[in-house]
């Protein structure tokens, strides 16, 4: 039978993660052990300085008081399941298009993962250089021609640096436009700018929250440029505009995924149970605070934070004996 859609499937993904990792130099389960001990809840995040790692961040900030949390450093979403599934971690974030396809693959403890509420919505940014780059070299004097790239539509047949996990959203794009990009895997966003600076590349994808900070803190004078996605979005996907106006960009569309804070289907009246509705019921509480206060604009992406989307959504020990004294 085909792959629905032409997506990967969740061999196929455990396939990049490996090589991702691998080329990262980074294990997750390494990560996860030299977290602090001490901590009630250990969170899967991402590299430092993105979105993930932000907003576990503000979580400690406004929730530390009453649960203890400490972010485990990563990649990014697909190796925060791994972490999650092989008992390294209690809660993770990851987006809702990896995990939904990553529970139908048939790791039982992924599919049993719950959602504690849903996060803010990652989006695609691709970078190339406002001057264009050079296709078509073939090693000959002056062979090639300057392309300028503004659209996503752009980059058909074109190398593309792939920071992290996006290497598993530029396959899918690949299998869903047809497009023959070349993936080259980055380590991080200043590696895959580099790269592109140097023509071995003509543009990069890298993830993130608006605003993410490695895009946001580039200057008008950088010569980089955002690629405006200008396709439909694919399933579980979809459209996000936003602006950079450091890079002259506004109202850009951008391809997103909303992300979700999954933890394991721990018994809710157990010790870890308790613990992560407390912290559940906390983030709900101070959710406008956290809108409102100095904290990530990515924030504001949750409209209700009781809607999981579809995926099974954790419930507190309270909540359930509400449901038994009413019947």
């Amino acid at each position: 039978m085909k792959n629905p859609m032409n997506r990967p499937t969740a061999r196929q993904f455990f396939a990049v993660a490996t090589t991702v990792l691998c080329a990262l130099g980074a294990s997750p389960l390494a990560h996860a052990q030299e977290a602090q001990t001490d901590c009630a809840i250990r969170i899967g995040g991402g590299p430092k300085g993105k979105v993930y790692e932000l907003m576990i961040k503000d979580m400690q900030a406004v929730c530390g008081a009453e649960v203890s949390i400490c972010a485990v450093p990563s990649i990014g979403g697909l190796p925060n399941l791994m972490m999650l599934s092989s008992n390294q971690t209690e809660l993770g974030i990851a987006q809702l298009d990896t995990l939904q396809v990553m529970a139908g693959g048939g790791d039982e403890n992924i599919a049993a993962l719950q959602a504690v509420m849903p996060l803010h919505t990652n989006l695609l940014h691709i970078l190339a250089l406002r001057n264009g780059s050079r296709v078509g070299v073939t090693g000959m004097p002056f062979s090639g021609q300057t392309q300028v790239i503004r659209k996503f539509s752009d980059l058909r047949g074109l190398k593309i640096a792939v920071v992290g996990s996006t290497q598993l959203l530029g396959q899918t794009l690949n299998k869903q436009t047809g497009f023959g990009m070349e993936l080259l895997l980055a380590e991080t966003d200043d590696i895959a700018i580099q790269m592109l600076q140097s023509n071995q590349v003509q543009a990069m994808f890298t993830d993130g929250g608006w605003p993410l900070p490695s895009i946001a803190s580039r200057l008008p004078t950088s010569g980089l440029a955002l690629v405006e996605f200008d396709i439909p979005a694919p399933p579980r996907f979809s459209i996000v505009q936003r602006t950079y106006q450091n890079l002259d960009s506004f109202n850009n569309k951008y391809l997103g995924s909303t992300n979700m804070l999954v933890t394991r289907p721990f018994k809710a009246g157990g010790d870890m149970g308790k613990k992560v509705a407390t912290l559940q019921s906390c983030l709900i509480r101070h959710l406008e605070e956290l809108k409102e206060g100095r904290y990530q604009a990515a924030w504001k992406d949750i409209k209700d934070p009781l809607n999981t989307l579809g995926v099974a959504r954790f419930t507190p020990a309270i909540i359930e004996k509400t449901k038994v004294s009413a019947r």
